[in-house]
């Protein structure tokens, strides 16, 4: 998989999700940077609020990346709270943010990605957040944090945009992996029908046999 060729599509359905959740459901102008595709290794944030998605062609994961004021920042204008730090509440809230980016992003990613299952969303937050660790190991930040390995045993890439806001800026990122072969439904469906018509060859035999 050429995660090159994704970027386009991808890039284009984030935008324009993004965009439609803001202006209409936070009342909020945001402005979309030129998307990158960036290793999960060097991806270092305050919080992350993610989920996962799945389907014939493609799974991965859906996820907004922010420092700990902007999440407080957005999900404050969601709640109509004024915290001023990271909290149950905008936790929910960032939460809810990414479930509504992915739910619109969804049908605009069919084209790109195919049809996709959206999972329920999980949202953690820190200090010096990392996605992965390649080693396998948490890994201490420069400056005394600890970065928190997600998906230790494993490396992806990201397409991920920027997005800018009046007080800040985020990331939204989408991480696709290829669906293995023999995973897909088609694959399924064909060993299936093979071990079907196995079988009735067997019975076949077993005729021809009963018949002699």
């Amino acid at each position: 998989m050429d995660i090159k060729e994704l970027e386009g599509g991808i890039t284009k359905a984030i935008n324009e999700a993004t965009n439609e959740v803001f202006t209409t459901m936070l009342m909020m102008e945001v402005k979309t940077q030129e998307s990158f595709v960036k290793d999960e290794k060097n991806v270092s944030t305050d919080l992350i609020s993610s989920l996962h998605f799945f389907g014939d062609q493609y799974m991965g994961k859906i996820a907004i990346f922010s420092s700990a004021a902007v999440a407080c920042n957005i999900a404050n204008s969601m709640l109509g709270t004024d915290t001023v730090e990271v909290n149950d509440e905008i936790k929910d809230g960032m939460g809810e943010l990414v479930n509504m980016i992915a739910g619109v992003a969804k049908v605009k990613l069919t084209d790109t990605l195919g049809d996709m299952h959206l999972l329920t969303p999980w949202v953690i937050a820190g200090r010096h957040l990392s996605i992965a660790s390649s080693d396998g190991r948490d890994a201490s930040s420069s400056e005394g944090g600890v970065d928190f390995a997600l998906d230790s045993q494993a490396s992806f890439s990201w397409v991920m945009t920027k997005v800018e806001y009046d007080n800040g800026a985020f990331l939204v990122g989408v991480q696709p992996n290829a669906v293995p072969e023999e995973n897909t439904a088609a694959s399924i469906s064909d060993r299936e029908i093979k071990a079907l018509k196995e079988e009735i060859s067997k019975l076949k035999e077993e005729i021809v046999q009963l018949k002699s």
